[in-house]
C-alpha cells in the first residue's frame, strides 16, 4: 500500500519537480489571481503591497541601523576589555599603571584596529582636560596633542558619569557626525580619560536606507531631536525628506515615542498625501532616550494599478510565455545551486559513518543556510574526530598504565628480597609513568612514630637514604597525613598545597600523590610518587596508583613472611646441626672413646690426617698429593643434617682416579652417615627399652611388700643390681634428726651405711 502511494509523497519528489511546482504556486498562481482580479481591487491590493513594503523596509532598516548601533557599542566594550589594547590605552591615560607605552604606540594600534572594523572610522584617547593624547583613523596615524574640549563628544562623556552612564552616543552636524564614548576610570576610581570614537554614518545609517533602484519610491529619513534638529538623508532623496520633515506629525509622533504605520499629508500646505511609517531610534547607551525619528515614506498615489493595466490584455500571452521561461530558468538555477551541494553533503556523512573523517565538503564554502549546514557538519566531524582522538588517547594511556601496573605487580610477586623489591619497584614507576619523576616509599619503625626512608630514585634519593630521612607519623606533611589519615592524600599543586613540605633535593615538585601501604587494616607505610607538572594526576591514574600500592603492600609483606621463614628454617636447621653434634658426640662420650673409627685394605704409610682435618673443615671431598706407590689420597666428609661427623680417607690408584669415583665416594659417605644415624638410633632405643624393662622389674618386687624396711632393702639391693654398683643407700629422714634406713654394703667409720 506504501508503495502505491509513494509517487504522490511530496517527499519522495526530485528537488527539480518541488522547485517547479513551488514556483508555480508562488508566481503563477498569484499573478492568475492579480490578472483576474478588477481594477478596483488591483488597485486595494497595489496599496496593499505598497503599505507592506513600506513597513517591511521600515523595520528592516530599523532594525539594521539599531543592529549597527549595538555593534558599535559591543565592539567597544570588546575592545575596552580586552586586556592587550586595555593595557595600552591605560598605560597611557593612568599614571598609576606601570606600562610602558608611547601615543604612536596606541595610534598604531587604533590604525589597525579600524583597518578591520568597519563601525568606525576614527579613534581617538582623551585626558580629563580634553587634550587628545593619541588618534588614528583606517589610513594613518594623526597627530596628537589638539584640544578637543569643546567637541560635543567630549562634553556628552564629561556629562555622562552624571547621569549614572559611562558611556555616551553623541550626534552633531556640518558636516554630520556620529560619536560614541566611553569614560576612561583608572586603578585608584578617577577619570583618567575619554575613548571617543567616530561612528561610520555609511555603514550604521545611509547603506541601510532605500536607494533609487527600489520597487517603490520610497525614501527614508531620520531626524535628530532639540531645536537645532539634523537631518539624514540619502542625497537622492534629500530634497525631498527635508520637505517632508518640515512640521511633520509623524516625526512628532516618533519623538514622543510613538510607532505607526499610517497615511497622512505633508508640506507646508499639507497637499501630498503619503503612506509612511515612524518610529523612534533609541539610545543604545540609554534606552530611555530616542536618538532620532525615522520616518519612511511613500507616495500614496502609487502607478502601480497603471502598470497592471497596461499589462494586460494583449500583452498577457507573451508575459506568460516570459515567466515560464523565466519559472524553467529558476527552476534549472535553483536546482543546480542546491542539489549538487546537498548531495556532496550526503556523501560527506555517509563517507563519516564508514570512519572516512577526510571527505570534503564543498557544501560547506557556501555562505547560504545549506553552507551553515555543510560548516556545523563539518563541525560536528571535527568534534567527533577530536573525541575519538581523545578516547583513543585516552585508552592507550590508560593501557600503557595498566601495563606498567601488571609489570610492576609481577616484578613485586617474584621478588623475595625486600629492599630489592622496594628500589626496584620505585625505578620502575618512574620509567614507566612519564609524569612522574620521583618515586618512594616509607615503611614504618617498629614503634609506628616514624615513617623511615627505605626507598628513593635518582641521586635525591641517595642523599636522603644516605642521611636516613624520615618523618613522623602525624606532622604537617603529605607523608606524615597519609599515614595518619589513612587515606590517599593528593597535592595537585604544591604552591598552594597546606601539606605540601618543600624537600630542598626535590625543587621540581609541583604535584604530589601519596598512598598509604596496606595490610589488612594496618597501615604499613606510603608510596609517595612526585610530578614536575601541576595537576598532573587524574582521578584515573590515582585509581592506578592506589591499586599498585595495594598490591605493592603486600608482595612488602610477603618478602617479609620470606625472610622470616628462611630465618626460621635457618634457625631450625642451625639447632638440627648443634642437636646433632651434640647427640653424636654425646654418643662417642657415652662410648668412652674420643672417636670412632674403621679401617680396611693395605695400609701404605701414608699420614692422612692433614687430608682429614681439611675435608672436615671444608665440609667437601679433599683430595692430596700423588703417593709415590702410584697412588692418590682422597679423604669425604662423612655429613648429616649439615654437620661433618667425620671423613672416610681411601687411597685409590692413580690412573683409577676420575670424577665419577669422587662421586661415588661421596654418595656411600653420605650412604654411611645415614646408616651411622640409624644405628646411633637403633641403639639409643635399645637402652631405652633395657631402662623401662629394669624400671618395670623393680617396681614389680617392690609392689607386693608393705614394710617400709622391706621396701627400702628389696630397694637398694636391686638398683645395686641393676647399676652393678657396689654399695646403695638410701637414707629417710625425720623431723628429730632420726631416720630409717636401707643398704646393702658395709656402714661407713661413723656406722652409717654409705
Amino acid at each position: 500500500m506504501k508503495r502505491l502511494f509513494r509517487p504522490f509523497n511530496l517527499l519522495h519528489w526530485p528537488m527539480w519537480l518541488k522547485l517547479s511546482i513551488g514556483f508555480v504556486f508562488a508566481i503563477g498562481v498569484p499573478l492568475s489571481l492579480v490578472v483576474a482580479l478588477t481594477q478596483s481591487g488591483i488597485n486595494s491590493i497595489g496599496e496593499q503591497n505598497l503599505r507592506a513594503y513600506v513597513q517591511e523596509q521600515a523595520d528592516k532598516q530599523q532594525q539594521s541601523i539599531k543592529t549597527a548601533l549595538n555593534q558599535s557599542q559591543a565592539w567597544l566594550n570588546t575592545f575596552l576589555t580586552t586586556p592587550d589594547y586595555s593595557d595600552q590605552v591605560f598605560g597611557l591615560l593612568d599614571p598609576n599603571t606601570i606600562v610602558d607605552v608611547s601615543a604612536r604606540d596606541v595610534g598604531q594600534t587604533f590604525q589597525n584596529v579600524l583597518t578591520g572594523f568597519d563601525l568606525f572610522t576614527k579613534i581617538r584617547l582623551v585626558n580629563p582636560e580634553g587634550r587628545i593624547v593619541a588618534q588614528a583613523n583606517a589610513d594613518r596615524v594623526l597627530s596628537s596633542g589638539a584640544d578637543d574640549s569643546a567637541s560635543p563628544a567630549f562634553i556628552e562623556a564629561t556629562n555622562a558619569p552624571i547621569q549614572g552612564n559611562n558611556q555616551s552616543l553623541t550626534v552633531s552636524g556640518d558636516p554630520i557626525t556620529m560619536e560614541m564614548a566611553q569614560v576612561m576610570v583608572g586603578s585608584d576610581g578617577e577619570v583618567v580619560g575619554y575613548f571617543i570614537a567616530n561612528l561610520n554614518l555609511n555603514r550604521i545609517i545611509l547603506n541601510n536606507l532605500p536607494t533609487a533602484g527600489s520597487i517603490y519610491p520610497v525614501y527614508t529619513y531620520l531626524v535628530t531631536p532639540g531645536d537645532n534638529a539634523l537631518l539624514i538623508a540619502l542625497p537622492d532623496s534629500d530634497n525631498q525628506a527635508r520637505a517632508s520633515a518640515k512640521g511633520s506629525v509623524a516625526v512628532q509622533r516618533a519623538f514622543r515615542g510613538e510607532s505607526a504605520l499610517d497615511t497622512y499629508p505633508i508640506g507646508e500646505a499639507l497637499s501630498t498625501q503619503v503612506i509612511g511609517r515612524y518610529a523612534p531610534v533609541y539610545n543604545p547607551i540609554d534606552p530611555n532616550v530616542v536618538l532620532f525619528a525615522m520616518v519612511t515614506e511613500v507616495d500614496a498615489n502609487t502607478p502601480a494599478a497603471q502598470a497592471l493595466s497596461y499589462f494586460s490584455g494583449a500583452r498577457l500571452f507573451p508575459i506568460a510565455l516570459g515567466l515560464i521561461v523565466v519559472l524553467a530558468l529558476l527552476v534549472l538555477l535553483f536546482n543546480q545551486l542546491i542539489t549538487p551541494s546537498l548531495t556532496n553533503l550526503r556523501a560527506a556523512i555517509q563517507a563519516a559513518a564508514r570512519g572516512d573523517f577526510n571527505h570534503p565538503v564543498k557544501a560547506a564554502e557556501r555562505d547560504d543556510e545549506i553552507g551553515a549546514v555543510g560548516a556545523a557538519f563539518v563541525d560536528m566531524r571535527t568534534h567527533v574526530r577530536q573525541l575519538l582522538d581523545d578516547l583513543e588517547a585516552r585508552v592507550a594511556a590508560r593501557t600503557r598504565d595498566i601495563s606498567a601496573t601488571q609489570e610492576i605487580s609481577r616484578y613485586a610477586a617474584t621478588q623475595h628480597n625486600l629492599q630489592t623489591l622496594l628500589d626496584q619497584v620505585v625505578q620502575l614507576i618512574v620509567e614507566r609513568f612519564p609524569n612522574i619523576y620521583h618515586a618512594q616509599v616509607f615503611l614504618l619503625d617498629s614503634e609506628r612514630l616514624y615513617a623511615i626512608l627505605r626507598a628513593s630514585t635518582g641521586e635525591p634519593g641517595q642523599l636522603l637514604l644516605a642521611r636516613g630521612h624520615r618523618i613522623s607519623v602525624g606532622s604537617v606533611s603529605v607523608i606524615g597525613q597519609v599515614i595518619d589519615q589513612k587515606q590517599t592524600v593528593i597535592a595537585r599543586d604544591t604552591a598552594t598545597s597546606q601539606v605540601h613540605r618543600r624537600n630542598e633535593f626535590l625543587p621540581d615538585t609541583q604535584a604530589e600523590v601519596a598512598i598509604p601501604l596496606r595490610v589488612a587494616d594496618q597501615v604499613i607505610g606510603a608510596l609517595d610518587v612526585q610530578s614536575m607538572f601541576r595537576n598532573a594526576f587524574g582521578e584515573d591514574e590515582v585509581s592506578i596508583l592506589v591499586t599498585m600500592a595495594d598490591q605493592i603492600a603486600v608482595a612488602i609483606e610477603n618478602a617479609r613472611l620470606y625472610q622470616d621463614s628462611i630465618r626460621r628454617l635457618e634457625d631450625i636447621d642451625r639447632a638440627n646441626r648443634e642437636a646433632t653434634m651434640t647427640t653424636w658426640r654425646d654418643y662417642i662420650y657415652g662410648q668412652r672413646q674420643r672417636q670412632l673409627s674403621s679401617e680396611s685394605g693395605t695400609r701404605t704409610g701414608v699420614d692422612l690426617s692433614e687430608l682429614r682435618q681439611r675435608a672436615i673443615a671444608l665440609g667437601r671431598i679433599v683430595a692430596g698429593e700423588p703417593t709415590g706407590h702410584n697412588t692418590i689420597p682422597v679423604a669425604v666428609p662423612i655429613q648429616l643434617r649439615g654437620q661433618t661427623l667425620g671423613a672416610v680417607e681411601w687411597e685409590l690408584p692413580l690412573d683409577d682416579m676420575n670424577e665419577n669415583k669422587l662421586q661415588l665416594a661421596q654418595e656411600l659417605a653420605n650412604r654411611l652417615a645415614v646408616s651411622l644415624e640409624n644405628a646411633r638410633l637403633f641403639e639409643e632405643s635399645q637402652r631405652a627399652t633395657e631402662r623401662e624393662r629394669i624400671v618395670n622389674s623393680i617396681a614389680a618386687k617392690l609392689t607386693p611388700q608393705t614394710e617400709v624396711s622391706e621396701i627400702l632393702q628389696t630397694a637398694v639391693r636391686e638398683v645395686g643390681q641393676a647399676l652393678r654398683a657396689p654399695q646403695v643407700s638410701i637414707r629417710l629422714h625425720h623431723v628429730n634428726g632420726n631416720g630409717a634406713n636401707g643398704s646393702n654394703g658395709q656402714p661407713n667409720g661413723n656406722g652409717s651405711p654409705t
